[in-house]
């Protein structure tokens, strides 16, 4: 997201590209533990080697869920501000004309 703020449909559009890209992750680690079982059930050659990937995808937050989150936070906080003083202006204005 860019340094404007966010219309909800930015909002909106960003949040369904995060679940898109979450989904995607979740299938990469749903495949690297079918490996690990699978690779224990035939010997355990890679099952360390494939552990240690998984743990260092965990260390790196290679989602970035937590990053959107938070740029979610920050984007809605600032919609809401952005709402709130829009509606505020709305009523200034309804009641500097009654």
């Amino acid at each position: 997201m860019n340094g404007e703020s966010p219309t909800a449909k930015d909002l909106a559009d960003e949040a369904e590209f995060q679940l898109v890209c979450a989904r995607e992750n979740l299938q990469w680690l749903a495949a690297l533990a079918r490996a690990i079982a699978h690779d224990a059930g035939t010997g355990g050659r890679d099952t360390k080697v494939l552990v240690d990937l998984v743990c260092f995808l965990d260390d790196t937050g290679f989602s970035g869920i937590d990053q959107a989150i938070d740029q979610f936070k920050t984007a809605s906080a600032g919609y809401a501000t952005q709402k709130a003083e829009s509606e505020n202006v709305s009523r200034t204005s309804a009641e500097v004309q009654a």
